[in-house]
């Protein structure tokens, strides 16, 4: 009798274990990563700020990508400070983490950019 509850209570923990890796895990699942090198900063009529790059690991069909810049996007340098976008020169090699999901309102597809990290600065 003994030995079966410790197999309970073995089992038990495990479930929990895996349960809280799971959870903690389900917001990376929609983010995507690619390398890229950035070809120009633009700035639209509207304010809102944009940056086309050229990718270098191959994820979607097209290489160019116009990435908006919003609230919710980090600018990071290669040690994981704080940048603007003026620091992001064309030829700077950068990683891109974003949003990987479509949604049928949106009629095109804009993902959401969490984070744009220098790699490498332009020569």
């Amino acid at each position: 009798m003994k030995k079966k509850k410790i197999y309970f209570v073995g089992i038990g923990v495990l479930l929990v274990v895996a349960v809280f890796a799971l959870l903690t895990n389900i917001p990376k699942w929609s983010e995507k990563n690619f390398e890229a090198v950035v070809k120009e900063t633009v700035t639209m009529p509207a304010g809102e700020n944009r940056l086309i790059v050229e990718r270098t690991t191959e994820i979607y069909g097209s290489p160019l990508n116009s990435l908006h810049i919003g609230e919710e996007t980090k600018l990071l340098d290669a040690n994981g400070n704080r940048i603007s976008v003026e620091d992001l020169q064309p030829g700077t090699k950068v990683k891109v983490t974003l949003k990987d999901a479509f949604t049928e309102e949106t009629p095109f597809y804009y993902p959401t950019v969490y984070e744009i990290r220098v790699i490498e600065n332009a020569s």
